[in-house]
């Protein structure tokens, strides 16, 4: 719909070019900036400020806002400026150039424009899915970005920006996110595959279209044929040179060759080829920073959206696979994920103060230029919160106790007269109601009395790299002493020992391939 048609809104007349020397004009206007909107009322000013403050790209939330363009009310009429008397198209393709989101600000109008879901659905791919622009491109691809809008590929430093700018927006949502994650990956394979040449083996075609297609999520793995003039091989040479050919000494070992595709749906996308001794994965979306309001939280606390985001980003940009090589090259503020867990452990929020145990953890182990010296841990004063909060719920309180300690046993503090005093409440508690629950809270709470007295000498061990950490992304090393002594006294026979809780998440990644399929992220 042209703009010059929206009830309510008149365009401005031009100003013309000169004044006939004869010609009295009315009124004299003096010339302002281009595409500056005309003077208004106060209380029109009031009204665009007020709406403009509660506009979709300002403040973060995750409230979803109407995609619809809402009609003016005609007792606010008001003239429209240069700028949004243009097609709607035009708007949204000087958007999509500038990618300046104060441009949506700039007016109510501008804002009920680009405040739709092709809109959001294009800066998300933009922020979010790494397009290398030595990688082949493709008709395909540029309508899968921006539809029928003109495509043209950012600079990492750009999506950076954009991603860190969007991730403020209050439209930017869990669901919203998670619905393009399938659209990302299959860029990622008309990028690492389609456009390469490699052509699916002819018994499996079939089942590609129908993955491509978003029809079905299975089978994960396939394999085909490159030309004989590889272009993954030439990519790869012309952006890594001697290191591949050092890494990698058959890389120009001429060609066709055979190629295995691996996709895990959400997830990450990985092509291999046997005969080169190369793999090229990458994960389903990029990650450059955890923003600091998510890790936050909100004054009252995490709602279960913040969780859903913290987790679909956790997952689909691989901060969980542990034992790779590659370092991850996301960040965050450690100062404002421990407020985080404090506001979790208050308002008694038990996924998301796993969630950010499991953010920071890996992000220290594996961070890029944070290979740390010394043990992972964390700070004294998330287990005193725990011990002076929720104390009526003992079950859930323990809960939180061994959270902490699947994070860090070793930054349990010593010699606490109020520690000291939790492990009696909950040794008496056991004998004052006797039930399983409390049973369990009695045999962590022994263990612990224990495990304080041994824990200096612990420490001493791991400095001098005689021993791990009890626990290592949240699994128990039961081959360790005191991890033989956790399994014992306080899991067995009732529960096994604890796996590495990386990879355990509440999103389900296997649920949302297929077009309109599984459940909402959040009730």
């Amino acid at each position: 719909m042209n703009p010059t048609d929206t009830p309510g809104t008149r365009l401005a007349p031009p100003e013309p070019a000169s004044l006939d020397s004869t010609t009295t004009p009315k009124s004299k206007r003096r010339p302002g900036r281009t595409f500056k909107n005309p003077i208004r009322s106060s209380s029109s000013r009031s009204s665009r400020t007020s709406r403009s403050r509660s506009g979709p790209y300002d403040r973060p939330s995750n409230s979803p806002r109407p995609s619809c363009l809402q009609t003016p009310n005609p007792s606010n009429t008001r003239m429209l400026s240069m700028l949004e008397a243009l097609p709607a198209e035009v708007i949204e393709q000087i958007f999509l150039h500038s990618l300046n989101l104060n441009f949506p600000r700039a007016s109510p109008y501008l804002s009920r424009v680009l405040s739709r879901e092709h809109m959001y659905r294009s800066l998300i791919l933009l922020a979010f899915w790494d397009d290398p622009p030595d990688c082949p491109g493709s008709a395909a691809i540029d309508q899968m970005m921006v539809g029928p809008l003109e495509y043209v590929p950012i600079s990492e430093n750009d999506r950076i920006r954009l991603q860190k700018e969007i991730l403020k927006c209050k439209w930017l949502t869990a669901e919203r996110v998670r619905e393009q994650v399938p659209t990302m990956q299959i860029l990622t394979l008309h990028r690492l595959w389609i456009n390469a040449g490699i052509k699916v083996n002819e018994d499996q075609r079939e089942e590609f279209e129908k993955l491509l297609a978003r029809e079905k999520d299975t089978p994960h793995i396939f394999h085909g044929q490159g030309p004989a003039k590889d272009k993954l091989t030439a990519l790869l040479l012309s952006k890594h040179g001697d290191l591949i050919k050092r890494s990698y000494p058959d890389i120009e070992k001429p060609g066709p060759h055979q190629y295995r595709l691996r996709i895990t749906p959400m997830v990450y996308t990985e092509v291999r080829c046997p005969s080169l001794r190369i793999v090229v994965d990458m994960p389903a979306l990029t990650l450059f920073e955890f923003p600091d309001y998510l890790l936050r939280g909100r004054s009252d606390g995490f709602r279960p959206e913040d969780v859903a985001l913290l987790e679909v980003l956790r997952i689909s940009s691989f901060n969980w696979r542990i034992g790779e090589n590659r370092p991850t090259l996301t960040t965050l503020n450690r100062r404002a994920l421990n407020e985080g867990i404090q506001n979790a452990i208050r308002t008694q929020n038990f996924n998301a103060m796993i969630s950010l145990l499991k953010i920071d953890e890996f992000v220290f182990r594996f961070g890029a230029g944070n290979r740390r010296k010394g043990y992972y841990t964390i700070p004294r004063e998330h287990f005193f919160a725990v011990i002076r909060t929720g104390r009526d719920k003992p079950q859930l309180n323990a809960a939180f106790f061994e959270a902490l300690l699947r994070a860090s046993a070793e930054s349990i503090p010593t010699r606490s007269s109020e520690m000291t005093e939790w492990i009696v409440d909950n040794m008496s508690l056991a004998q004052s109601q006797p039930s399983a629950y409390t049973e369990l809270n009695y045999r962590l709470a022994r263990w612990l009395s224990d495990f304080q007295l041994r824990l200096p000498g612990q420490i001493e061990c791991l400095n001098n790299h005689l021993v791990g950490q009890l626990f290592f992304s949240g699994q128990l090393d039961v081959a360790d002493v005191e991890g033989d002594r956790y399994n014992a006294e306080v899991l067995y026979p009732q529960r096994a020992p604890h796996g590495n809780w990386l990879k355990e998440s509440s999103f389900p990644v296997r649920d949302h391939w297929v077009k309109g399929s599984g459940s909402p992220l959040f009730n």
